[in-house]
């Protein structure tokens, strides 16, 4: 069964992403970048740093994981029940949190 990608996930999972990759140790960050988001093979990777393939595979690993931790620790979502998808009562506060300051930030100035 295929299902349709939503945008707005993929927008906001893009968006954390971006950030948070430059935060991981470089060489876990390029590794990364260029297997899990460019789709470049391993082996090329491996050839262009001049590394092995079962080091390319643990930096690869090593930064997933950091990757995966610092998600969880800065992202807007709930690792428990899911990513924008949970409902417990402290990802509903900070959604209306940051509904308010969107809408606030929409709202014409007072003074002209």
């Amino acid at each position: 069964m295929a299902i349709e990608p939503d945008r707005e996930t993929d927008e906001a999972v893009c968006n954390c992403l971006h950030k948070l990759l430059p935060t991981l140790k470089a060489e876990y960050a390029d590794v990364v970048w260029r297997s899990d988001i460019l789709g470049e093979p391993r082996d090329r990777i491996a050839a262009s740093l001049g590394a092995t393939l079962n080091n390319i595979a643990v930096r690869l690993h090593r930064g997933r994981q950091a990757l995966r931790k610092r998600l969880e620790e800065m992202c807007l979502t709930c690792p428990v029940h899911g990513f924008l998808d949970c409902r417990c009562e402290e990802t509903e506060r900070i959604r209306q949190l940051t509904r308010r300051v969107a809408d606030n930030t929409k709202a014409p100035s007072e003074d002209g």
